[in-house]
């Protein structure tokens, strides 16, 4: 198999990490992307020729997809670490705010 098809077709696979989505938005497309991907590189048996210029290029596109998914889910870990760091605030603090004191 041709490197550049596998990598067009990593890349065809690797959509841009949903804007302005929740949590579950982003987990889930990033798991139906990871599933696709782990699929195409199932398929392949041998070393892969990447020294091409095309090779290259669809390399660097499909590296800056990743980066822009590790970024998404970093910040949705840091939304995740927030709600949580809430969460406890409420639990300790809850009691002093209670309805019925008011």
């Amino acid at each position: 198999m041709m490197a550049t098809t596998v990598l067009a077709r990593l890349l065809e696979a690797t959509p841009l990490p949903p804007k302005d989505a929740d949590i579950d938005a982003i987990l889930a497309a990033f798991e139906a992307s990871h599933a696709r991907r782990a699929a195409i590189l199932a398929e392949v048996t041998e070393a892969l020729d990447v020294s091409t210029p095309e090779a290259r290029e669809l390399t660097h596109h499909l590296q800056t997809r990743q980066d822009l998914w590790r970024e998404a889910l970093a910040q949705a870990l840091d939304r995740v670490r927030e709600q949580c760091a809430g969460a406890s605030k409420l639990r300790r603090y809850g009691d002093a705010f209670n309805v019925r004191n008011l």
